[in-house]
């Protein structure tokens, strides 16, 4: 079987023809059984019919995409980027009206977060629901969902 340790430096040219059909028979079987696989699951969820009746058309379009690029308008960009910051400044601001956030946390810091929400006296003092590979309470984008999820769910079961 051909190893190929960096294939950005390995020369394809003076590959044996026997080990170039070895690899493309290679290719060829695992392709069509990762193609069976995946037929399989899109069939037990339902999804069959939308790959094969609508994804065919979109493909055009994103080959065209792939090959040729994106127009990107650098002046949208930058008016977004303005509008972008400006929104994530002043919902810092607002989060800065809280008592339990004092104007010295960094709202960028996992440490201040971890105190503001779970282990400050006078904070939020809530109960971290995961908790990161060393054992500390997480304050990782999808923990920090999980306790909007459940704040939102006491704040609508007291209304």
């Amino acid at each position: 079987m051909l190893t190929v340790t960096n294939p950005k430096t390995f020369d394809w040219s003076s590959m044996s023809l026997a080990d170039c059909c070895e690899g493309n028979a290679a290719d060829a079987y695992f392709t069509l059984k990762l193609f069976d696989i995946v037929s399989n699951k899109l069939e037990e969820n339902g999804c069959l019919t939308f790959v094969e009746q609508i994804l065919p058309e979109a493909l055009d379009v994103f080959s065209d995409m792939e090959y040729e690029g994106l127009q990107v308008s650098e002046a949208k960009l930058k008016e977004l980027d303005r509008e972008l910051s400006n929104l994530i400044v002043n919902q810092e601001d607002d989060l800065y009206s809280y008592s339990q956030v004092v104007n010295t946390d960094n709202l960028a810091s996992n440490n201040d977060l971890t105190e503001i929400f779970y282990t400050r006296e006078g904070g939020f003092e809530l109960y971290p629901p995961d908790k990161t590979g060393s054992g500390k309470p997480s304050v990782s984008a999808p923990t920090l969902k999980l306790l909007l999820e459940q704040i939102n769910s006491e704040l609508s079961r007291r209304s």
